[in-house]
């Protein structure tokens, strides 16, 4: 696999003749800057061993004169403090390497459960939300970590803010970090945000985030946001890929009085604000989504796939489409012809059709590659994964199952259950997972049997409805039950049988929005014991929508959480709240 890794001394001498050009001239009046500021990315998850250590090198020879970073320090999760600290105890010297003084934002790999929080103040002598100054510049810091929009901060934390913001209004520039950049999936759709209302009253000049991997400048009612890409975390795309924003890096910020300029540091290159824009993520998503199509395989249990697969490429670019199309293909697979030329005038569609088997293991699946000309005048590679479509089956029940976590009913030894999950990442659940679906004219019947060498030290404590049971022991569902309506119904159950459920509705465009305030109706037992924990659930029709009925088809995909090893075993890879994405429940 190839990555673009950070490289020797000498290439950083370099560059920092290109880095000094740009800053004079930002400068304006040649006035010298209050300081230099370094944003170091995230570390984690699925971190990169030694890189971390590279870009901290990288920063020391710059001598800013403070570094902040935007979270995800340690792997975390898991409730076995020992293990944790263990994490902090390796992580800290690294980061005491830096020369600058150092403030820290914490992600949720830092934070991710109340009981993490204070050993994260322990390890690190830091507060999980906290502000300070230096050289007339307000800096806030805020925990994110533990929740997935603005709107479901605690009061007390927003209240701090909005105060803090008060108080400092006189600041010569403010400056906010958090990790998880809740307005990307707001402010450029036009939706309310409600730390950005915040900061828009107070006067905030910038807000740098992590979370992503990739980095994304965009400017806002004159608030300039950053999500600082990788400094060491695991990317999707490993091969530095600039127009994604996927290459190891951190940010350069250079702070006058009256105005501060914002670099993206990449080794051999220095990228302004703006080299990676919500436009041009908007671009590579539609390119690799629409005007790139692959027919997808499709898979049955316990059975190979194949079929033949028909690449079409429309070339909505000004330039022609010539490159040569080639597969990547993963033990297991075996596509024909592996490679084929490409050639797509503008305003053209072109179709190429390979074909594909899959004697063997399932993930990773095929990816093809070639190059797209860009509206910019930069060039895309494009990466497409042949998707795998995978089909499971629910039972015709004669008479309902009783919801009591005993999975001996007659229609669940009849369903017949899935037991081949993927880890989409580098942890693997530990333990056995047996999924099924049944059904009768009024309801959708789930089971979930998760064997778990160690159930004695099962993570389900949240009873809330709607609480964050997807950080403890859980499985989820994601339910389509229309296939041609791009609404999904998201439930999560963890091992007490408590519920978190939402619906995810996507526009024309693929944008899509959550209604938290959605509560399904059904009836859900877990059990737990020492082999394991088991949930059993009613949903019923009326809930959901949708036909259950012999031959209908619904989207599907669903996944089962580990609490105390982090890891995740999905049925469709990678779960995604696209329905694009998802497999097939098909009823018999």
């Amino acid at each position: 696999m190839k990555r673009r890794m950070l490289g020797a001394v000498m290439s950083t001498l370099v560059w920092l003749t290109v880095l000094a050009a740009p800053v004079a001239a930002v400068g304006g009046s040649g006035d010298e800057p209050l300081f230099h500021m370094a944003v170091l990315g995230d570390r984690t998850g699925g971190h990169v061993p030694g890189v971390y250590e590279r870009v901290i090198d990288e920063i020391n020879l710059l001598s800013p004169d403070l570094v902040v970073t935007v979270g995800d320090h340690i792997e975390g999760y898991g409730d076995d403090l020992r293990l944790i600290r263990a994490e902090w105890d390796s992580l800290l010297p690294v980061i005491g390497r830096l020369r600058a003084p150092v403030h820290m934002t914490p992600g949720n790999h830092d934070i991710w459960s109340d009981a993490a929080e204070p050993v994260y103040a322990e390890m690190t002598g830091q507060k999980p939300y906290s502000s300070f100054d230096y050289k007339g510049v307000h800096f806030v810091i805020l925990d994110t970590g533990r929740w997935e929009s603005a709107e479901e901060l605690p009061a007390a934390q927003m209240e701090w803010l909005e105060a803090d913001l008060a108080a400092n209004a006189g600041a010569a520039r403010t400056f906010v970090f958090f990790h998880k950049p809740y307005w990307e999936q707001r402010l450029p759709a036009g939706r309310p945000d409600a730390l950005h209302d915040l900061f828009v009253k107070h006067g905030v000049d910038a807000v740098f985030n992590g979370h992503y991997h990739t980095t994304i400048t965009e400017r806002f009612d004159g608030i300039d946001y950053t999500v600082v890409g990788s400094s060491g975390a695991g990317m999707e795309h490993a091969d530095g890929s600039v127009p994604r924003g996927e290459f190891y890096q951190f940010g350069w910020v250079t702070v006058w009085p009256d105005e501060h300029q914002i670099a993206i540091v990449d080794l051999g290159g220095v990228y302004p604000f703006g080299v990676v824009t919500e436009a041009v993520r908007e671009e590579i998503a539609r390119v690799e989504s629409a005007q790139v199509s692959v027919t997808p395989v499709p898979v049955y249990e316990n059975a190979s796939a194949g079929a033949e697969v028909v690449v079409a490429v429309a070339n909505s670019s000004p330039e022609a489409v010539d490159d040569v199309l080639v597969w990547t293909v993963p033990d297991g697979w075996v596509v024909d012809p592996i490679e084929t030329r490409v050639v797509v005038a503008p305003g053209a569609t072109e179709r190429y059709s390979f074909k594909a088997l899959n004697p063997g293991a399932l993930y990773p699946t095929p990816s093809l590659s070639f190059a797209y000309p860009m509206a910019d005048g930069r060039t895309l590679d494009v990466e497409v994964p042949l998707r795998a479509v995978r089909t499971a089956t629910a039972a015709r029940c004669d008479a309902p199952p009783r919801v009591d976590g005993v999975l001996d009913d007659p229609c669940w030894l009849a369903a017949g259950a899935i037991s081949s999950l993927f880890a989409p990442y580098a942890e693997t659940v530990e333990g056995d997972t047996r999924v099924a679906f049944a059904y009768d004219a009024e309801n959708l019947y789930v089971s979930a049997a998760c064997a778990d060498p160690a159930a004695d030290r099962l993570v389900a404590a949240v009873s809330d409805r709607d609480g964050a049971v997807y950080g403890e022991d859980c499985v989820g569902f994601f339910i389509q039950p229309d296939l041609d309506v791009a609404t999904v119904f998201q439930i999560y159950w963890n091992a007490l049988g408590t519920a978190f459920d939402q619906t995810i509705s996507f526009s024309e465009a693929m944008s899509y929005s959550t209604d938290r305030a959605w509560d399904g109706e059904y009836d859900a037992v877990a059990v737990r014991g020492g082999d394991g924990w088991v949930l059993e659930a009613r949903v019923p029709l009326s809930s959901i929508g949708g036909k259950a009925e012999p031959g209908a088809a619904w989207g599907l995909n669903f996944r089962r959480k580990q609490a105390r090893t982090g890891a995740s075993a999905d049925w469709q890879v990678p779960i995604d709240y696209n329905p694009q994405s998802f497999g097939r429940l098909v009823f018999r």
